[in-house]
C-alpha cells in the first residue's frame, strides 16, 4: 500500500535545529495518522463519483443526444475528400447534407451550412446574430460568407486600444512610435502584395527576393503565401468568392500588423477580385504603412506551357472546374505599383526590379527618407544646415559684437563653411574633446539620432570621462579627419573670464562670421594628433604643418553661421550647401548621382569615364542617371592648373 505524507516546510538549518525530540516524535505520530486514513478518504471520492454517474437521469441522456444531432455535416465534392488539396485557383461545391425535410432555397454567395435547431433549445439559444425561424423545425440556412461579413460589420468602428487614446490621443498611443522602431531595426516595414494568375511566378520571385534581403542585407522578411496560410489560419476556407474575400481579408491584416512591426512582408495570393485588393490597399493607408501592388502580368498561354502544377492541362481535360483565369474571372490591377511582364524576365531581373523600388523609397533604411530617390541618407541621418535665418541675422549679430573674439585662420574659415553647409554631417560644431578622441582611434564616431540609447547630445555636450551612458550609441559614421579649432592661452582666458557661455569667430579681416556656443576648451595634443592621422611628424607636410602652428588649446562647441562663406572669385555661385545640392538633383528627376572629382581640365579620358559610368547604370535599370562633377578647390599642388581655369 501506497504511504503518503506531508511535504516538509522548507526552513534554515537553524531553525531545523531547534525540534526538541519530544517535537520530532509528535510530527512522526501526524504522519502515520495520514498514511493510515488516506486510503479511506480516496475510496469515498470513488464512492460519490459513481453514485453521481448513475444518479443521472435518462431524459437529460436523450436531451444532450439531441443537441449532439445539431452538427451540420458538410460533404466535398471535389474528386478528394480534403479541402487542402484542392489546386490553387479552383472552387471546391460543397454540398450540405440536410437535417429535415423542409429544405428552404438558399443563396449561392457562398458554401451554406443548414442547422436544424431542435425545439427543446429554441427557447433558450442566444447568439450575436439570428435567422428569424417561424417553427421549431424550420431549418436555419445560414451563408457563411454572409454571416461573416454581418460580423464584421458590427465590429465597433473605434476600439480603444489603452487609456492613452481614451483620452483623445491616436491609437498610435499605445504602442511603440514607428519612428523609434524603424530607426532601431534600421528599415521600414512594407507590403509587396503580388497579384496574378497561377503559374506567373508569385512564390518563386517572393523567394528569390527574400532570399537575398535576408542573406546580402540582413534585413527582416517574410512571406505569405497559400502555402503557409491555408495550412493554418485559412484552412477553414474554400475557393468561393466569399472565401476568397475573407482569406485575401485576413491576408491584409496580417500583413498589416507585419509591416506596421517593421517586417517588409511579401505576399503571394492570386486575390482575383479588385475590390478585396483595394480593402487591403485601403487598410494600409489608413494605417500609414507602405503597399505596392504587384501585377504579375503573364499571357494565359504562356501560363499554360509554363504549367508547373499540371494544372492547366487537367482544366483542359475538364478534371478541373472553377480555375481562375480559364473559367472563374480575374480582374488585373488598374494601377499597380508596379507591372512585372516575367515571361519576358529572368528571375533575377524580377527580383532586382523589386529590390530597387524598396532603396530607392528608403524601405531599407530605418531613417526617415531625406534625399532624392536613389540617394543614400546624409552621415548621422541629419541634414545639417546652421546658417541663421535671415529674419535673425541682426539679432545674432548683435549678440556676436558683445562676445568674447576668437581670431580664425583661412583654414578654419574653410573648416567652418564645410560644417555650416553640412559637408560633415552630422557634425555641427567643431570637435569636443570626446568627438576628437573617437576620430583619432576609431576613424568615425557612434551616433544616436534617435535617442535610442539616450545618447543623442554625445557630441554636442560638455566631454564628461566619469560619467558615461548605460548603453552605447547604435550608429557609426565615418569620420577620419580631426576638425579642430585652436586658441591660445590669452583667448582661453579670455573665454574663461567672460559671462557669456558663447563666442565670436573673426577673420583675419576682423568680419565676425560665427557664433560659437558653449564652448569646451581642452589641451591641444598636437604630437597625438599629427601621429594619430599620418603615422609620422614631417613638418615638410603642410597639414602637419598647420597642426603644430596652432595655440596650445582648442575650443570645441556647436556654431550658427551668420551668413554664407564666400571667397569673391567668381566661383561663389558653384559652391552649394549639401541641401541646394539635394534640391537640384530633385529638380532634374534623378534616380542616381555618380560624382567624378577631379583636380586637373576635364580631358578625353575623363569624358569616357563619365560617359560609360552612365551607361553601365542604365543598363542595371537606373532611368536618369544625373552626374555630379566635382573640381577640387583648396591646396593643390604647384604644378596643378588653377581652380578657376578648370572651372571655367
Amino acid at each position: 500500500m501506497a504511504r503518503y505524507a506531508y511535504a516538509p516546510l522548507s526552513v534554515d538549518e537553524e531553525r531545523r535545529g531547534r525540534f526538541t525530540h519530544h517535537q520530532a516524535a509528535a510530527e512522526a505520530e501526524r504522519a502515520a495518522k495520514v498514511n493510515e486514513r488516506m486510503p479511506m478518504f480516496v475510496g469515498m471520492c470513488v464512492l460519490v463519483a459513481i453514485a453521481f454517474v448513475l444518479s443521472r437521469s435518462p431524459a437529460q441522456a436523450g436531451q444532450q443526444q439531441q443537441q449532439a444531432a445539431v452538427v451540420p455535416q458538410v460533404v466535398p465534392t471535389t474528386n478528394s475528400q480534403q479541402i487542402s488539396s484542392v489546386p490553387e485557383g479552383t472552387a471546391p461545391v460543397i454540398q450540405v447534407v440536410p437535417t429535415a425535410s423542409n429544405n428552404n432555397e438558399v443563396s449561392d454567395g457562398g458554401p451554406v451550412i443548414q442547422i436544424s435547431k431542435p425545439a427543446a433549445a429554441e427557447s433558450s439559444s442566444t447568439a450575436s446574430f439570428t435567422t428569424a425561424t417561424t417553427s421549431s423545425s424550420t431549418d436555419c440556412n445560414c451563408n457563411i460568407g454572409e454571416l461573416r461579413q454581418a460580423a464584421l460589420d458590427a465590429t465597433p468602428p473605434h476600439i480603444i486600444e489603452c487609456a492613452a487614446a481614451s483620452a483623445g490621443e491616436s491609437q498610435s498611443a499605445c504602442h511603440l512610435p514607428a519612428a523609434t522602431r524603424y530607426a532601431a531595426l534600421k528599415q521600414k516595414g512594407a507590403t509587396l502584395w503580388m497579384t496574378g494568375c497561377s503559374g506567373a511566378g508569385k512564390t518563386t520571385i517572393a523567394t528569390a527576393l527574400e532570399d537575398r534581403l535576408v542573406k546580402a542585407y540582413g534585413k527582416h522578411v517574410y512571406r505569405l503565401d497559400g502555402d503557409n496560410l491555408r495550412t493554418g489560419i485559412n484552412r477553414d476556407l474554400t475557393f468561393s468568392e466569399a472565401d476568397r474575400a475573407e482569406s485575401v481579408r485576413r491576408t491584409g491584416e496580417i500583413a498589416t500588423l507585419f509591416a506596421d512591426s517593421g517586417v517588409i512582408t511579401l505576399v503571394g495570393l492570386i486575390s482575383p477580385y479588385r475590390g478585396d485588393r483595394d480593402a487591403v490597399r485601403k487598410r494600409h493607408e489608413e494605417q500609414g504603412i507602405p503597399f505596392y501592388e504587384i501585377f504579375l502580368d503573364v499571357p494565359v498561354e504562356e501560363l499554360k506551357k509554363r504549367d508547373p502544377k499540371g494544372q492547366y492541362a487537367r482544366v483542359e481535360s475538364g478534371e478541373l472546374k472553377h480555375f481562375t483565369c480559364i473559367d472563374d474571372p480575374y480582374e488585373p490591377p488598374l494601377h499597380p505599383e508596379i507591372t512585372l511582364k516575367t515571361h519576358e524576365l529572368e528571375i533575377e531581373q524580377s527580383a532586382d526590379i523589386l529590390f530597387r523600388r524598396l532603396e530607392m523609397d528608403g524601405i531599407l533604411e530605418g531613417a526617415p527618407k531625406l534625399t532624392p530617390p536613389g540617394l543614400p541618407n546624409p552621415d548621422g541621418d541629419e541634414e545639417i544646415d546652421l546658417h541663421v535665418p535671415a529674419h535673425l541675422r541682426e539679432e545674432r549679430m548683435a549678440e556676436a559684437e558683445t562676445l568674447p573674439k576668437v581670431l580664425i585662420t583661412d583654414l578654419d574659415l574653410n573648416w567652418l563653411q564645410v560644417i555650416g553647409e553640412g559637408w560633415a554631417s552630422p557634425l555641427k560644431g567643431f570637435m569636443r574633446e570626446g568627438t576628437l578622441l573617437e576620430v583619432l582611434h576609431f576613424n568615425s564616431i557612434l551616433v544616436d539620432p534617435f535617442n535610442l540609447t539616450n545618447n543623442k547630445d554625445a557630441h554636442t555636450s560638455t566631454t564628461n570621462f566619469e560619467k558615461f551612458k548605460e548603453f552605447r550609441a547604435p550608429d557609426r559614421v565615418s569620420m577620419s579627419v580631426p576638425i579642430t579649432l585652436s586658441c591660445t592661452e590669452y583667448t582661453k582666458a579670455a573665454i574663461d573670464s567672460s559671462p557669456h557661455g558663447a563666442v565670436a569667430l573673426t577673420t583675419q579681416m576682423g568680419n565676425i562670421v560665427a557664433i560659437l556656443r558653449n564652448p569646451e576648451i581642452y589641451p591641444n595634443r598636437k604630437e597625438e594628433i599629427a601621429t594619430r592621422m599620418f603615422g609620422v611628424i614631417d613638418m615638410g607636410h603642410p597639414y602637419i604643418k598647420e597642426i603644430y602652428k596652432g595655440g596650445d588649446y582648442l575650443i570645441g562647441g556647436e556654431v550658427e553661421l551668420l551668413d554664407r562663406i564666400k571667397y569673391n572669385d567668381g566661383l561663389d555661385k558653384w559652391r552649394k550647401t549639401t541641401r541646394e545640392l539635394m534640391d537640384e538633383f530633385r529638380e532634374k528627376g534623378a534616380d542616381t548621382v555618380y560624382a567624378f572629382q577631379t583636380r586637373n581640365p576635364t580631358h578625353a579620358g575623363h569624358a569616357y569615364l563619365m560617359r560609360s559610368a552612365g551607361e553601365n547604370l542604365k543598363k542595371d535599370g537606373y532611368k536618369n542617371p544625373v552626374l555630379w562633377l566635382s573640381p577640387l578647390g583648396g591646396w593643390t599642388k604647384e604644378d596643378d592648373v588653377p581652380l578657376d581655369v578648370r572651372v571655367k
